[in-house]
């Protein structure tokens, strides 16, 4: 312990008596461990807070002492307090060796178990993902807030044993690793929707949260049934009364275009595909018609009768260009 608390506070010691050359051992408390200075009542003495405070010449050193644990007799810091020498932090040995540090490291890794990795692994995922997760603004909405609460105690019961290399092949904590992927995926689905919300409905905090808290009521008994998709069949319809303050919001978020935008819209080549508009744009039209023989079949249809395609119209249009080709076929 002794041996510790050398190496701990030595360079301390050592860097702070180069700094101040005529400080003592009291300076050293009062910096360090402020906790271990016990100021005595300056009121009594006729002398103001605010003016002790100050640090004058007229009032150093502070008025105080030194607590009872750094007031015994022997005290091991002020042992190495006497045995620190004056030297600055740039001229001192480091106290860890980067190079030895380093070794120490690679033979870890090249001793690590394949399974040992993995779960390091697993746990560092995990929680890098939950705190990503977190750091999401979604309003402070409350239902969220308890649900992420809940899945930091879930990971942290769950991947306890993984972080004390506990695993073995037919151990159940596989399986409560794939129930905790489930309940991510839940979370994270929630979570997403409540940024959206977040965000659309900024100025309209009252809607917001009657929106989430429905969906968040629909959506609960769903989150011990398994992945996200495996319900498909009911869907969310609920509605909600618009206050008329609440009106402008859900305006600004259906902007009528501007005129360029409507021009553009009638020049446009259809819908957009991955957020940008296609450069060509092929139609085709056809028609069949059956036929018996050489003419074309009567309204009472026979065996002998087959289907051939008489029209066939194929357009081929862009921005700037429209390209039309017919085919006809005929039995006459």
């Amino acid at each position: 312990m002794l041996l510790f608390q050398i190496n701990a506070q030595f360079p301390y010691m050592s860097a702070f008596k180069a700094a101040n050359p005529d400080c003592c051992f009291e300076d050293f408390i009062r910096w360090h461990s402020p906790g271990d200075w016990v100021d005595d009542d300056i009121k009594a003495s006729g002398v103001s807070q605010s003016n002790a405070g100050e640090g004058s010449k007229d009032y150093w050193p502070p008025p105080g002492r030194l607590s009872e644990r750094m007031s015994e007799h022997g005290n091991s810091w002020r042992k190495i307090w006497n045995d620190a020498p004056a030297l600055p932090a740039s001229e001192q040995k480091p106290l860890l060796d980067p190079n030895r540090e380093g070794e120490k490291v690679l033979h870890y890794l090249e001793t690590l178990r394949p399974h040992q990795l993995l779960e390091q692994m697993v746990c560092t995922a995990f929680r890098a993902s939950a705190d990503t997760l977190n750091q999401t603004n979604f309003g402070g909405l409350k239902q969220m807030t308890t649900k992420i609460g809940q899945l930091y105690s879930t990971m942290a019961s769950t991947l306890k044993p993984l972080q004390s290399n506990r695993l073995s092949g037919d151990s159940a904590i596989i399986e409560d690793v794939r129930r905790l992927c489930v309940v991510f995926e839940h979370v994270e689905k929630l979570l997403t929707l409540a940024a959206s919300l977040h965000r659309k409905f900024l100025q309209a905090p009252r809607l917001r949260e009657a929106i989430f808290s429905d969906y968040y009521n629909f959506y609960l008994p769903k989150m011990g049934k398994g992945s996200v998709g495996g319900d498909v069949h009911k869907e969310f319809d609920s509605k909600q009364q618009v206050r008329f303050h609440e009106r402008q919001v859900l305006l600004n978020m259906f902007t009528p275009p501007t005129a360029n935008q409507s021009w553009r819209k009638v020049l446009s080549m259809g819908n957009l595909l991955n957020g940008h508009e296609p450069i060509l744009r092929e139609i085709i039209f056809s028609t069949r018609d059956r036929v018996g023989g050489n003419h074309y079949a009567s309204s009472t249809s026979s065996g002998d009768e087959q289907e051939i395609e008489t029209y066939r119209m194929y357009i081929c249009g862009t921005s700037n260009d429209l390209q039309v080709a017919l085919s006809v076929a005929s039995c006459d």
